[in-house]
């Protein structure tokens, strides 16, 4: 005859253990709210990280290649190294060639516009991540308050001698918990992540536009320095 020498508590533990679906259901009706939440923040996450992942940069070598035509006035140059460049940088720096030659504000002004665009593609649907962040946990202290209410008209019904019958509140309480900090954390870790990536992007942006900016200020200097050299040589 087989010895238990664990007297049938080997039995009574794995009695005990649930399936993950089993595990949810114990949640309770919150975690409902919290799994549809789980899940669009992961489907977000996702289309996030295939767009900043596929977005296309400009080679650093033809963005140079455009900086140093403008700053030798040849325009037409640049404009033709400029067409073979990809990505949201090359549609900016396109937007400033076609302008170059009229003031250094309007060219600002038709890059920002670009830039602007580029950067409210790139965040959008990253507010929506941060808001799963922040609201999973409440919801998981949502169910955790119910579970709790849930506890305490158990006891008032069947009083505190039979711990299995106020289980099932206790179980609510902890479960909602459990899986509201589940979803907040990497949602905030994401969150972060592709947040930097995409100010990352718009920065070399930024940084470009200054570049091909900084290059007109030069050349209007140069004319300027021109006109006074003209006008005293004509005196």
């Amino acid at each position: 005859m087989p010895i238990d020498p664990s007297l049938g508590n080997a039995r009574k533990i794995e009695e005990t253990q649930e399936s993950i679906i089993e595990h949810i259901f114990a949640g309770g009706p919150v975690m409902l709210p919290i799994l549809v939440l789980a899940f669009a923040a992961f489907a977000v996450t996702i289309f996030k990280w295939v767009q900043l992942s596929t977005i296309p940069r400009p080679p650093e070598k033809k963005v140079h290649g455009v900086l140093e035509a403008v700053r030798r006035k040849d325009y037409v140059q640049a404009a033709k190294i400029a067409t073979d460049l990809k990505g949201p940088e090359g549609e900016m720096i396109r937007a400033g060639l076609d302008h170059i030659r009229e003031t250094k504000e309007l060219v600002e002004e038709m890059m920002f516009e670009k830039m602007l665009d580029t950067r409210l593609k790139l965040q959008s649907f990253l507010s929506f991540i941060a808001i799963s962040a922040a609201a999973a946990p409440l919801l998981g202290l949502l169910g955790t308050v119910t579970g709790i209410i849930n506890t305490f008209k158990l006891i008032t019904v069947y009083g505190t001698g039979d711990a299995k019958t106020l289980s099932s509140g206790i179980s609510e309480a902890l479960i909602t918990t459990e899986y509201g900090l589940i979803v907040a954390i990497p949602s905030l870790l994401l969150h972060a992540y592709l947040s930097r990536r995409a100010k990352k992007f718009v920065d070399g942006m930024e940084k470009t536009a200054i570049a091909l900016l900084n290059r007109i200020s030069n050349r209007e200097e140069e004319q300027a320095e021109e006109v006074v050299e003209s006008k005293a040589a004509s005196r």
